[in-house]
């Protein structure tokens, strides 16, 4: 039986948690997709709230809402959506080993974390389960039945949410009010599930407690000290502590381009180069000032001046991040010598 005119189920259906996937055949774009509908006796509001959350989000990193569609086969009309079919399987607890595929999955969830959040939406059941990794390697956040708009609408004064995932706020037993950190927080026991599948003692009490720094470092052994650091934040009990997706993504993306930065400064008609092979470099403008800037795999810093050098007008000190494409000028006034300082910047890629 043809759904809305276009959708040729194959005869695939699963059903989990509150919702049931049939998967079909777009008769008009000759491609796979799934059409998601609720179980029944679960409230409509769910797909409502489903579709809704997708609608605004364009993301490579989530699932695209294609089509809304109206079944009748279980004697009443109900609503459906119909969803991009990702071929691949969903992340589990315990899969994966401390190495640099690790880190690029960690890398990708924070990425649609990141997205999902600068569309103002709160996912609110972030764990393994609802993440799928595709055939080529690209995660995919499922699974927007939970979510919420941000702002003054979200509140809740029922436990909803998978338990080990849930952040601390969320155990109140009066109206609560939530915010994106709630995400943050899920994130953060994800990244720790997904390498060990034993639960820590603080995490599985209810509410969940502070984990010891020391702690997370043991439950993570092998993930580089600067990783565990910043999911330790994601798992603090004061919300305002946890930092936002878009600062763990870059932390992460850091991570994985360590030693992949280029910078070019043309002083003198001289070609200066920072990279993994040559990590500082002096700059001398004779009887003026000088300039000593060091690589350290992630970033460009000074770590010696000598007279009046100055970073895009700002004066340059010791410790200080030089700026990608930037002027680097020595002197104050009179005998003033100007020089760029060019960075590439690379991309992680899935």
């Amino acid at each position: 039986m043809m759904i809305a005119n276009r959708y040729e189920p194959t005869g695939k259906m699963t059903a989990g948690g509150m919702g049931e996937i049939i998967e079909c055949r777009d008769s008009h774009l000759r491609r796979p997709v799934i059409i998601k509908r609720l179980q029944s006796g679960i409230d409509e509001r769910r797909i409502v709230d489903e579709q809704k959350a997708l609608a605004k989000l364009r993301s490579k990193h989530v699932v695209q809402l294609y089509d809304i569609v109206e079944l009748a086969d279980r004697g009443r009309k109900e609503k459906a959506i119909v969803l991009e079919y990702i071929e691949g399987d969903n992340l589990e607890v315990g899969s994966l080993e401390p190495n640099l595929h690790y880190v690029k999955i960690l890398w990708q969830i924070a990425c649609g974390l990141r997205d999902i959040h600068r569309a103002g939406i709160i996912h609110r059941d972030i764990k393994p389960n609802n993440i799928r990794l595709d055939g080529e390697g690209v995660v995919k956040i499922l699974d927007f039945g939970l979510a919420r708009d941000a702002g003054f609408d979200a509140k809740t004064r029922s436990i909803i949410g998978t338990p080990i995932f849930m952040a601390p706020e969320l155990w109140g037993t009066e109206t609560i009010s939530f915010n994106s950190s709630i995400d943050v927080y899920a994130f953060g026991v994800t990244a720790l599930a997904l390498m060990n599948g034993t639960v820590l003692d603080p995490l599985g009490k209810q509410p969940p407690q502070a984990v010891p720094l020391t702690s997370l470092e043991n439950a993570m052994a092998g993930v580089a000290p600067d990783i565990v650091e910043v999911v330790h934040r994601c798992l603090s009990m004061d919300p305002r502590r946890r930092p936002d997706m878009e600062t763990v993504q870059k932390s992460l993306a850091g991570h994985l381009l360590r030693d992949e930065h280029r910078a070019l400064v043309v002083m003198d008609g001289r070609h200066h180069h920072l990279n993994k092979r040559s990590r500082r470099i002096t700059l001398n403008a004779p009887g003026v000032a000088s300039l000593i800037i060091e690589y350290d795999g992630m970033r460009f810093s000074v770590t010696a001046s000598a007279g009046s050098v100055f970073l895009n007008n700002s004066i340059a000190n010791k410790g200080d991040v030089v700026p990608g494409c930037c002027v680097i000028t020595f002197g104050a006034s009179g005998n003033r010598r100007f020089v760029t300082f060019d960075v590439s910047n690379p991309e992680v890629m899935p």
